[in-house]
């Protein structure tokens, strides 16, 4: 594992996220990750932060390949989301424009990097970072509003 991996996972540990690098076997398309997601919004916060949650485990934690419908019909069901609104999403093009949009802004804002925060609309934060780093930033954001 290079220094990078293991600074990750160092951190994931310290924070009780499983992340086993070695355990990931593909690079799978997210794409109707993405847009399952976008139908959790739908169903609920709840729904859709299980759904991040679960789908993180499978493919960080077990090493799946959540660009697989198999596994992500296991991991949305399992975070709420109904079968119908699963089949509609893998069966066809649901929610596929809102996720080209939400793609479409990020590079149009200069976003490369997964993870992003923003941070009020106004502060970009790239790649994983330090939890004082986010609240210095949102202490920033609340500092500077309507200055």
């Amino acid at each position: 594992m290079d220094a990078m991996h293991e600074r990750l996972a160092a951190v994931a540990a310290a924070e009780g996220l499983p992340l086993d690098f070695s355990a990931v076997r593909v690079r799978p398309s997210t794409r109707a990750a993405h847009r399952l997601l976008t139908a959790a919004v739908d169903v609920g916060r709840e729904a859709q932060q299980a759904l991040a949650d679960g789908l993180f485990g499978a493919y960080w934690a077990s090493g799946k390949d959540i660009g697989d419908p198999a596994v992500l019909k296991e991991v949305a069901v399992s975070a709420g989301l109904t079968p119908g609104v699963v089949a509609a999403v893998l069966g066809g093009g649901a929610y596929a424009e809102r996720v080209r949009e939400e793609e479409r802004q990020a590079q149009a804002a200069g976003i490369h990097a997964v993870p992003t925060f923003i941070v009020d609309g106004r502060f970009a934060l790239s790649g994983a970072q330090p939890s004082a780093v986010l609240a210095r930033a949102v202490r920033q954001a609340l500092e500077t509003r309507g200055a």
